[in-house]
């Protein structure tokens, strides 16, 4: 093999991302990424994202600085244009987010559907199994309010109020708590919600029952309302700080 060709072989990616995606830089990540789409797929691409992607790139939050990656539902992408011809949907969308990860210099992981895998599928009454988190994410209803991304080749769809706080008290770790703090404190705004955690595991049972609440062990239940009433705790504790100015639109 010739020097050339050695100098032009890519070093690998970095396994895990480090780089802070602000949303300026997630911003300019996601448009990339929707160019190099355009090239791989005959139609736009829809995506729908959990966690702190949603934190950082809805208007009506905008409570966070960065994130380390965006989490993805590939199962149902793959559904999706399994269902259209496309075969290969996965490897391709791939392959273009590790073209973008190359191109600003960050980890292979920044965008990823690590979490996958533990997410909960629901049957419709027929007994074919769906995914009710990407079902609810691209209903009109949701899409109209949690739309993160628009262009040509890419549009971007955080998931729904309610699974969003379901997701984030099954962890419950690092920022989650504000997370959730953050999307009670918008339901209160917005539509004069009053949250108590009657109230918030009346909501998440109905919406998310996917989730298996009613089959939870008693120490299970017990531990999920202590995430739920110290969430609360927060969103009120905070809800007294100066907000930004936000559009009028009913989210809840």
């Amino acid at each position: 093999m010739s020097s050339s060709s050695r100098r032009s072989t890519p070093s690998p990616l970095p396994e895990h991302n480090d780089v802070l995606l602000t949303p300026q830089l997630l911003i300019g990540a996601l448009h990339d990424l929707s160019v190099r789409l355009q090239s791989y797929f005959p139609s736009t691409v829809r995506l729908v994202v959990h966690g702190g992607a949603i934190m950082v790139l809805h208007p009506l939050l905008a409570c966070r600085s960065g994130t380390r990656d965006v989490d993805f539902l590939k199962r149902s992408f793959e559904t999706e244009w399994m269902a259209r011809g496309v075969t290969d949907a996965g490897a391709r969308l791939a392959t273009c987010i590790k073209a973008t990860a190359r191109k600003f210099k960050l980890g292979a992981d920044w965008m990823n559907s690590a979490a996958d895998v533990a997410l909960p599928m629901s049957r419709d009454p027929h007994g074919k199994t769906f995914d009710p988190i990407y079902a609810d994410a691209v209903s009109a209803a949701n899409a109209s309010i949690n739309t993160l991304f628009t262009s040509p080749g890419l549009v971007v769809i955080g998931v729904s109020w309610a699974w969003s706080i379901a997701l984030k008290l099954v962890r419950y770790e690092k920022h989650d708590p504000h997370d959730i703090a953050s999307i009670l404190r918008l339901g209160h705004r917005q539509r004069n919600v009053k949250w108590t955690r009657s109230l918030l595991e009346t909501w998440l049972v109905q919406m998310c029952s996917a989730m298996g609440y009613t089959a939870y062990a008693p120490w299970q239940m017990d531990a999920t309302r202590q995430k739920m009433r110290h969430a609360i705790a927060l969103a009120y504790a905070q809800d007294s700080s100066p907000q930004p100015q936000l559009r009028p639109v009913h989210v809840f």
